[in-house]
């Protein structure tokens, strides 16, 4: 990681609007979670937004949750230009070294037959399994698409899954 660098990501800043349309042209509309309840979220210490750069070159980001003894990783993401070069690994090591306490804990889009993305899907399986993440096998369904957890540290529960999700969801002020 020689040059990596990591920065919160401060509101109106040029950092912020690159990190955004990275947001808005990487993930599915039906994954993204309303722009501003990112920020509450972080706003109120719930979660990290961070830039990550090589040097002064804006490499992408990430946003992580905080759970109890878990960080989940709810976006990462790497600029299209500087994908296969492993900048996506130095990211996850970046992010288990940010929080040595914590358990990592990622969900992915389930690969499936029928799906036109299914090796995109089972690369982004890889990308993690390589990183040292653990497959729990456990599956659920969200807005339409199928997910499932791994994680990286401690020992994980894969019903945990909901509680993590239903906490950033208070936090963005839903009540359920």
């Amino acid at each position: 990681m020689p040059g990596l660098s990591a920065r919160k990501v401060e509101k109106d800043s040029p950092v912020e609007a690159f990190c955004r349309e990275l947001y808005e042209e990487t993930f599915d509309r039906r994954m993204r979670v309303p722009y501003g309840d990112l920020w509450k979220v972080a706003d109120k210490g719930h979660a990290d937004y961070i830039a990550v750069f090589d040097s002064d070159i804006f490499l992408g980001f990430y946003y992580v949750f905080f759970h109890k003894e878990n960080v989940f990783i709810y976006y990462l993401a790497v600029c299209p230009e500087m994908r296969d070069r492993g900048y996506g690994t130095d990211i996850v090591d970046l992010i288990k070294d940010s929080y040595p306490e914590k358990r990592v804990v990622v969900c992915i889009e389930a690969p499936h037959v029928d799906d036109k993305l299914v090796s995109v899907r089972y690369r982004r399986l890889g990308f993690y399994s390589r990183n040292g993440f653990i497959d729990t096998l456990y599956k659920f369904e969200s807005v339409g698409i199928m997910y499932e957890v791994l994680y990286w540290g401690s020992q994980f529960d894969p019903e945990e899954i909901q509680d993590i999700l239903r906490a950033f969801r208070r936090q963005c002020g839903f009540r359920r």
